[in-house]
C-alpha cells in the first residue's frame, strides 16, 4: 500500500465518528471544515492588520456589544446543559464519570456540539480586534488559546465525547459567562467604569480554572471508575498547563508589574502625589501633558502645546507667553512699597 493509499484510509477514517447523528451535525461531517476555518483564520491574522494599516479603525461598537451579549447568554446556555445532564449525582470526586467516553447519551451529544459552536464563534474575538486595529491583543496566549480550543471541542465530539468534556465544558463556560458580561459592560461607556473594579479577578478565574482542570484530569485519570479517553486526557492536560503558564505571565505583566509601577508613581514629589490616577502636580502646578520635563502645558484648539518655560513659584503662572508675578512674589522681589494694585487695574 503505498504513503497516498494510507493517507486516504486515514483521512476516511476521521470521516466517521463515534456517533452517526454527530456526522449529519453541521461541520461535523469531515474535518475539512473546521480546518479550513483555522487556516483561514491564520491567514486573517497575518493579512487582516496589513490590510487595516492605512484605514481607520471601524466603529463597530453596537456589533461587538450584541456579540458580547450573545456569547454570555450561550454560555449561560451551556452550564444550564450540563447541569440537566446530573453529572454530580455520584458526587463531586466522580462527576461526569457516569458517561464514558463511547457514551451515545444525545443530551450529552448536543452539549459538546454547543460548546464547540461556542468555541467556533469566539474566533470573531480576534477578527475584532483586526478590524479595531487593536493588534496587540493579537498575542501568542490569544492565538494559541482560540485556535486549540477549537480543534479540541470539534475532535472531541466527534471521537470521545464523555463526562470529562462535560465537566471541562462547565468551567470554562462559568468563567466566560463572567468574562464577556465584562466585555459587555466595558463596552457600555463610560458610565460604567466605576462597576468595573473586579476586572483582575476575571484572569485569577482563569487561573483557578485551569488548576480545576487539572486536577480533574489527574484524577479521573487515575479512577478506574471513569473511562475516559486516555489520548484526550494526555492532550487536554498538556494544552491546560500550557494555558495556565501563559496566563500566569499574563497575570504577571499586567497586574502584578502595573501594580509596583503605580506605587512608584505614586510617590510623593514637592509634598502633591504624582499617580497616574491624579493630575500630576509638580510645584502646585497640574500637569496634564505626557512625558513633559519642567515645561508648561496648555491647550490650544484642542491641541495639546508643551512650552519649555520652567516653572514659576509661588503660584505665578504663564499666559499668552509673558510670566505673570502673584502678588506675594511682586511684593517679595520689589518691597512692601510695591503697589500692586495700581498695575492690575491697568
Amino acid at each position: 500500500m503505498s504513503y497516498l493509499e494510507k493517507m486516504d484510509r486515514y483521512l476516511d477514517s476521521l470521516k466517521i465518528g463515534k456517533s452517526a447523528l454527530v456526522d449529519s451535525w453541521f461541520m461535523m461531517s469531515s474535518p475539512t471544515p473546521i480546518i479550513s476555518v483555522v487556516v483561514l483564520y491564520l491567514l486573517f491574522i497575518r493579512i487582516g492588520p496589513r490590510m487595516m494599516k492605512n484605514r481607520s479603525p471601524l466603529r463597530i461598537t453596537k456589533l461587538i456589544s450584541y456579540y458580547n451579549a450573545s456569547q454570555v447568554v450561550l454560555a449561560a446556555m451551556i452550564c444550564i446543559k450540563v447541569f440537566k445532564l446530573n453529572l454530580f449525582r455520584d458526587g463531586i470526586l466522580y462527576a461526569g464519570c457516569r458517561y464514558p467516553s463511547n457514551t451515545q447519551n444525545p443530551m450529552l451529544l448536543d452539549l459538546g456540539w454547543w460548546y464547540f459552536f461556542a468555541k467556533f464563534t469566539e474566533l470573531l474575538d480576534t477578527v475584532f480586534f483586526v478590524l479595531r486595529k487593536k493588534d496587540k491583543q493579537l498575542t501568542f496566549l490569544h492565538v494559541y488559546h482560540h485556535v486549540i480550543m477549537a480543534l479540541y471541542s470539534w475532535s472531541y465530539l466527534k471521537f470521545a465525547a464523555g463526562g470529562e468534556g462535560a465537566i471541562l465544558a462547565l468551567l470554562n463556560s462559568i468563567v466566560h459567562v463572567v468574562m464577556y458580561t465584562y466585555y459587555l459592560l466595558s463596552g457600555l461607556g463610560p458610565r460604567f467604569q466605576k462597576y468595573l473594579w473586579w476586572k483582575k479577578y476575571v484572569t485569577k478565574m482563569q487561573l483557578m480554572q485551569f488548576a480545576l482542570m487539572l486536577s480533574y484530569c489527574a484524577w479521573t485519570h487515575y479512577t478506574p471508575r471513569c473511562q475516559y479517553a486516555a489520548g484526550f486526557t494526555y492532550f487536554i492536560s498538556i494544552n491546560v498547563t500550557i494555558f495556565l503558564l501563559l496566563f500566569l505571565n499574563f497575570y504577571s505583566k499586567n497586574y502584578k508589574i502595573r501594580k509596583e509601577a503605580m506605587k512608584e508613581n505614586g510617590k510623593l514629589q514637592n509634598g502633591f502625589s504624582n499617580s497616574a490616577t491624579n493630575n500630576h502636580k509638580i510645584n502646585g502646578v497640574t500637569e496634564i501633558c505626557d512625558n513633559k520635563e519642567n515645561g508648561v502645558c496648555r491647550e490650544t484648539n484642542g491641541k495639546t502645546i508643551i512650552e519649555d518655560t520652567p516653572f514659576v513659584a509661588c503660584g505665578d503662572y504663564i499666559k499668552d507667553g509673558k510670566v505673570l508675578l502673584s502678588r506675594r512674589t511682586a511684593k517679595a522681589a520689589y518691597g512692601p512699597e510695591y503697589d500692586f494694585d495700581s498695575i492690575t487695574n491697568k
